[in-house]
């Protein structure tokens, strides 16, 4: 997300955080995660779930509706009756990738959904595994350069952010690494450890345990600042990419006719949820999340830029998921 999309967002913000709203919620709301149990926007939907229920005065349930890719769940919203109380615990891939990856797509993440509210970013780490000599980016590009093709590097699966991290650096450093998906962090971290591939761009959960046991060097982070949890890694851009940002972010998302006073209601006490200092002591700092909250237009940008960005290196990669 560009500065010039943070600076809109913001002078914006203070009209969503001040609407007042006299909706309620009819009945239970529902989180739907495109994802399974266990993980990191599971995590969340989870811990906004007791307190957004204390503040609408109803229940609040988590509904985990993994597949493809998170284009199941994301289907599911979208078609969903648009009250305010079915809402997308959604992340990069349904809202801003699908759609260049997968064939008559059966909803529009522009067109079908009306955003609520920013959760926060998370960075991947680019890393690799210690035994290679490598200690900075620069070194991995110039071996990459020294030897094009013979560097590997596993990611989650095909069109993960994991992987479309990597390509962005390939194709603005101008070089070619292969790529090795796989089923999910484990698999992949397992694979970097083993020497099976030589790189990766992960979540920093997954990778830390094999840093800290001196198996794996961190190189660079893909957000566009240093988070503070590791302070003294710099970012790609400083790295020598300026303007690379592959960050991992999660959104609120509603059926697009969600009444207006709905969409403000939810977002304000979400906000309020996500800035709440308890709960980044207890949550965010645990799961590598920058938390945000601020106004749906934010959200809105995000979509229109992430969405021709990643467009562009599904193309020029071509990326193809049956």
């Amino acid at each position: 997300m560009n500065r010039a999309l943070r600076a809109v967002a913001a002078a914006l913000s203070f009209v969503a955080l001040g609407a007042s709203a006299d909706w309620t919620p009819a009945r239970a709301v529902r989180l739907v995660v495109p994802f399974a149990p266990g993980g990191q926007p599971d995590i969340v939907a989870r811990a906004l779930a007791e307190p957004l229920s204390r503040a609408l005065g109803q229940p609040v349930i988590v509904e985990n509706r993994p597949g493809a890719g998170g284009n199941i769940a994301a289907e599911a919203v979208a078609r969903s009756t648009p009250d305010g109380c079915t809402l997308l615990v959604g992340t990069n891939g349904p809202l801003a990738v699908s759609p260049s990856l997968y064939r008559n797509l059966p909803y529009d993440p522009q067109r079908d959904f009306a955003p609520v509210t920013l959760v926060g970013t998370s960075p991947n780490l680019i890393a690799v595994n210690a035994s290679l000599g490598i200690a900075t980016l620069g070194e991995l590009v110039a071996r990459a350069k020294a030897e094009p093709g013979k560097l590997n590097y596993s990611s989650v699966g095909k069109g993960s952010i994991s992987q479309l991290s990597m390509e962005l650096l390939d194709a603005m450093a101008g070089i070619s690494m292969v790529h090795v998906p796989y089923n999910g962090g484990a698999p992949a971290v397992t694979a970097l450890v083993a020497g099976d591939v030589q790189a990766i761009s992960l979540n920093p959960t997954a990778l830390i345990p094999q840093v800290q046991a001196g198996r794996v060097r961190v190189l660079a982070q893909t957000s566009a600042r240093r988070s503070p949890l590791v302070p003294d890694v710099p970012t790609v851009a400083e790295s020598g990419y300026a303007g690379f940002e592959a960050s991992v972010w999660i959104a609120i998302m509603a059926p697009a006719a969600t009444p207006r006073e709905a969409i403000a209601r939810l977002n304000a006490e979400l906000v309020k949820i996500i800035r709440d200092p308890r709960m980044k002591k207890e949550l965010w700092d645990r799961q590598w999340i920058d938390p945000r909250g601020g106004a749906p237009e934010e959200v809105a940008a995000i979509l229109r830029e992430e969405g021709s960005k990643w467009a562009r290196i599904v193309k020029s990669a071509r990326i193809e998921v049956e």
